[in-house]
């Protein structure tokens, strides 16, 4: 399964790129669902990244459901970044093994961008007699997540934001 979805933000592809890239374990100011997350293997990665990764909580209980993210591509030359989703302590009826989710920023004038959110989930053995409900389940959720990145960065950015290191 393949499901991309993108979004028009109005900000630069810079400011964007900033908070999606250089501020990936940030992600708890934009994802809705994840209340807390953190960088893991913070300073440059082998890839060139900031970090290797992140720690996303999934509930508020520090020893709850998290999701593990690390880094498997980096291009700041295209602003695209690409990791793998690896569930950590959810419960068996979670249906994912692990997602690889690719996002790229383009620019489409000096003050709008788009980012194109591609995800590649991998479902358990036993989540497969649901793949039709999935398959509709996950674009809506993918789509949230952008609509919380749109309106994070559309009122909460500065405009010199892309200038932060």
């Amino acid at each position: 399964m393949k499901i991309t979805k993108s979004v028009t933000i109005n900000k630069s592809a810079e400011q964007v790129w900033h908070l999606v890239a250089h501020q990936f374990d940030k992600a708890h100011l934009w994802m809705g669902p994840i209340p807390h997350s953190a960088a893991i293997g913070a300073g440059d990665s082998e890839l060139g990244a900031p970090m290797q990764g992140r720690m996303c909580d999934l509930s508020k209980n520090p020893n709850g459901a998290k999701v593990k993210e690390v880094i498997t591509q980096f291009s700041e030359q295209n602003k695209t970044i690409s990791f793998d989703v690896l569930p950590v302590n959810n419960p068996a009826i979670v249906p994912l093994k692990q997602n690889h989710v690719q996002m790229s920023v383009r620019a489409v004038n000096s003050t709008s961008c788009q980012v194109i959110w591609t995800a590649s989930p991998q479902l358990k053995i036993l989540a497969y007699p649901f793949y039709p409900l999935l398959r509709l389940i996950f674009p809506v959720a993918f789509g949230k997540l952008l609509a919380g990145l749109k309106d994070y960065a559309e009122n909460e950015l500065a405009d010199n934001d892309a200038l932060l290191v």
